[in-house]
């Protein structure tokens, strides 16, 4: 299981260009923190802080939603190892986060762990089907993220926004 989590956290994992826009207003690709992330009027200081709450959005309301085939995917080319792997004055470093997504992904993902073992289901397989589960409820929390907006173009400028919402039991 080790090695998994070790090719998992290689992998760059993917979301629809549908949701670009909401990447380009909440986040700062290549990162932004402190008085920078706030002049440029962004919640997340990085394309993937937003990518792992929408994940967690997602997860928590289960809200898993396969990125349809006909959709473009598009990614911010960062593999999830170096999500967070720094730390800074203002945070720690995510390793534990990554860690917890993994287990979530491990438990939610149909996986055959004893075949796995066994070498009758290929690694290879297996990060692809744990990768479309990361994708599908990352998906699934954009478009809650997304539908919110669109309810309250405002509602995310309360400074405890981000966690109402996650909180809410039923976001959808």
């Amino acid at each position: 299981m080790n090695n998994l989590f070790e090719k998992w956290k290689t992998k760059i994992p993917k979301y629809s260009e549908v949701h670009k826009d909401l990447f380009a207003s909440l986040s700062q690709k290549f990162g932004a923190e402190g008085e920078k992330k706030i002049n440029l009027g962004k919640h997340f200081s990085t394309n993937y802080e937003l990518y792992t709450y929408a994940f967690f959005l997602g997860l928590y309301n289960d809200e898993y939603s396969p990125i349809p085939d006909n959709e473009k995917k598009t990614d911010f080319s960062h593999h999830i190892q170096h999500w967070g792997s720094k730390s800074s004055a203002i945070r720690k470093d995510f390793t534990n986060l990554q860690e917890n997504m993994f287990i979530a992904l491990i438990a939610k993902t149909d996986i055959n762990l004893i075949d796995l073992e066994k070498g009758e289901l290929d690694e290879d397989q297996a990060i692809k089907l744990i990768l479309k589960t990361m994708e599908s409820y990352t998906n699934g929390g954009l478009i809650l993220i997304k539908e919110k907006l669109e309810e309250n173009p405002n509602y995310f400028l309360q400074p405890t926004s981000f966690l109402n919402l996650i909180l809410e039991e039923n976001v959808a």
